[in-house]
């Protein structure tokens, strides 16, 4: 990948309005989560665990995820105004080059969203009064997210390619998100992109991402990171995707 495409990505996000939701999701998240952890403290009583299975099970589900379906409409959203596909392919960066620098800054931006759901997920256990700090465990199912987050992140941009609209690839996120929730409940989230960051976050308590299958995940992560973004390869070099709206 060229530096030039990975820096023109991310001067477009200077100041952009888009990080505003960075902020605002996971606070909601983490209000919506905390409020139900203080609420049920009779019958939850694993201290941080419990207030993590709160944080996260939203957070999971739907917030992160619409936080992807925002990033890659935002980034895929600038292409799309004007003639700046054409621009772009006029230049000597290829499709493939294109695609995965946007890749690339989307999973940066993913990786904002979690840190501050980390931070929040602490600063509100401290506040609910819960005694030290969370182990290492916690930071580990952050990071395995952020990884797992790249399949979604790779079908979202796809997605952002196709529908030429902002707010329509959020819903699909958040729809996908949903879906792969339930997908993890019956053992079927390798099956699912949107289920890999569900996975690993270990929001419903059932387990997190062992030893044992971390291979099959990082496996099915790369499959559908790469699946997706040749699809959209193939899309920018083989259709009028560059035609102003």
């Amino acid at each position: 990948m060229r530096a030039s495409a990975l820096r023109a990505e991310l001067v477009k996000l200077h100041r952009a309005p888009i990080w505003a939701a960075f902020v605002l999701l996971p606070v909601v998240a983490a209000a919506i989560g905390t409020f139900n952890y203080m609420g049920n403290l009779a019958i939850l009583q694993s201290g941080w665990f419990d207030l993590w299975t709160q944080h996260t099970l939203f957070s999971g589900m739907i917030f992160l995820h619409a936080l992807i379906g925002a990033s890659c409409s935002w980034l895929m959203g600038l292409e799309h105004r004007g003639t700046n596909w054409n621009q772009l392919m006029a230049s000597p960066t290829g499709a493939l080059r294109i695609l995965a620098s946007k890749l690339l800054v989307a999973w940066l931006m993913l990786g904002v969203g979690l840190a501050v759901t980390g931070v929040l997920f602490v600063g509100c256990g401290r506040f609910a009064g819960l005694p030290g700090l969370p182990g290492f465990g916690y930071v580990l199912w952050l990071v395995l997210a952020w990884v797992g987050g790249l399949a979604s992140i790779a079908c979202q941009l796809l997605v952002s390619l196709l529908i030429r609209n902002f707010a329509a690839p959020v819903g699909i996120a958040a729809i996908g998100g949903l879906v792969g929730f339930f997908a993890h409940a019956y053992d079927m989230g390798l099956a699912w992109p949107y289920a890999l960051l569900v996975m690993a976050l270990n929001s419903n308590g059932n387990g997190a991402v062992g030893a044992g299958q971390l291979m099959a995940f990082l496996a099915s992560t790369v499959a559908f990171a790469g699946a997706f973004m040749m699809i959209a390869t193939l899309v920018v070099a083989g259709t009028d995707v560059r035609t102003s709206s």
